[in-house]
């Protein structure tokens, strides 16, 4: 019997599934204020920053130089830090996560910091003034001592800073460096055109910074500080903005019905306790579907049948190679063992026959529910009610999609991006 699920999925219901995936909302209110907390933190203590910090330590020897034979101010080698929020917040694509996990599952938001700082050339090329290691070690100083007053952990990693809250949550503050120059005159010709209002050098919202400012910076000087595998800092070419502009195309191209998708099956993954399967390559998976079936379009008004189509192409998909869809050469599946792969391949295998079994054979509203609480978890609600019998739905009608290539997505422009693989902010 071909059942309609899509209102069990997503509806105005109280009990349907995407609402109990929601993030509530006083947890998300609560991690917000720790971001904000933390901003405060290393906005105030970069303000006087030659009080806290050595200088040699803060900016390379060879921006030392460099200054000096400019006669220029060493305390302006940077500026005061700017926020943008990155990640599933920013992608709406955040889910509460699974409870009763060992270790528990982490909500993770993701926190961008840019720091305008003076370039000079080094090797026949920019590079910030600021020295990596030392930016990691002010931000992490700054950082403890908010960890030490809230009971807060703070965690090194690679790519990152991380602040535990509890074992159920944490922020990555990813730390980023951008041209002086470029940014005042950025904020020079916004103040022109009455877009933003600053008081004083370099006191821009981080609102209008993120609307503003962000956008319009160039990416060919952006740069990522990292920690190398021998535990130093260095700076690598980065620019967040091509993720963002891939997903966002993909919701533009398809509509919100990507987002949720993306969502059930993150939500998916964590039941399953598929570690090391990145959201990044289940939504790779979800815009490469939603591709093949552009000019037929089957989902209209239908997540289950969306996400049925998914769940068809996608232990194929885990069995390939899987491209980063903004960094040619690099992969999302890079860090997979043979045996990750199987078991990731395999799960999916069983959430095909779940959900073929919950929509196309099920005898009863009840058999249905049961499959679908096999395949999402608990959350999924066993209301039948929200259930439709839909007879006029045949099982061939939701033709299973075409052999993915793994061809990349091509982008915008040749800006650097994120090297997505290996990052463990997303994911």
């Amino acid at each position: 019997m071909p059942v309609n699920a899509h209102k069990a999925l997503n509806s105005a219901n109280e009990s349907c599934y995407v609402k109990k995936l929601k993030l509530p909302k006083e947890r998300e209110e609560e991690l917000r204020a720790v971001r904000d907390e933390l901003r405060d933190a290393i906005r105030s203590g970069l303000k006087d920053w030659t009080d806290r910090f050595p200088i040699t330590e803060m900016v390379t020897r060879d921006a030392i130089v460099a200054l000096n034979s400019e006669q220029a101010d060493i305390t302006e080698a940077f500026g005061r830090p700017k926020f943008r929020m990155q990640g599933s917040f920013s992608y709406s694509t955040v889910n509460d996560p699974a409870k009763g996990k060992t270790p528990p599952l982490q909500i993770d938001l993701d926190d961008g910091m840019f720091l305008p700082t003076r370039y000079i050339n080094r090797d026949g090329a920019l590079a910030p003034s600021v020295a990596a290691d030392g930016y990691f070690k002010a931000v992490e100083q700054l950082v403890s001592d908010v960890c030490e007053k809230n009971g807060w952990t703070l965690k090194k990693k690679t790519s990152c800073v991380r602040v535990e809250i509890d074992r159920e949550a944490h922020v990555d503050i990813a730390l980023y460096a951008v041209p002086e120059k470029e940014f005042v005159t950025l904020v020079e010709t916004a103040m022109a055109q009455n877009r933003v209002i600053r008081d004083g050098f370099m006191d821009l919202r981080d609102d209008d910074f993120a609307n503003e400012i962000y956008g319009r910076l160039s990416a060919d000087q952006m740069r990522l500080a990292c920690r190398g595998d021998d535990g130093c800092g260095k700076w690598i070419p980065s620019d967040p903005r091509k993720l963002e502009d891939w997903f966002r195309d993909a919701v533009r191209d398809h509509g919100d019905q990507v987002r949720f998708v993306s969502r059930y099956l993150k939500a998916w993954r964590d039941e399953q306790d598929l570690v090391g399967l990145a959201s990044i390559a289940l939504m790779w998976a979800v815009v490469e579907v939603f591709k093949n079936h552009q000019g037929y379009k089957p989902f209209n008004g239908r997540d289950d049948l969306a996400l049925l189509a998914v769940a068809r192409a996608l232990p194929d998909i885990l069995r390939q190679e899987i491209p980063n869809p903004v960094v040619p050469g690099e992969r999302l599946d890079q860090g997979w063992s043979h045996t990750d792969r199987q078991i990731f391949a395999s799960a999916a295998m069983d959430l095909e026959a779940q959900l073929e079994a919950a929509l196309i054979r099920s005898s009863t509203p009840q058999a249905t529910v049961r499959y679908m609480l096999d395949a999402l978890g608990s959350r999924f609600p066993t209301d039948v009610s929200l259930l439709v019998d839909d007879a006029a739905q045949v099982g061939g009608t939701l033709a299973a999609p075409e052999t993915l290539t793994n061809n990349f997505l091509e982008t915008k422009d040749e800006r650097p991006a994120v090297k997505l693989g290996g990052d463990e902010r997303y994911a």
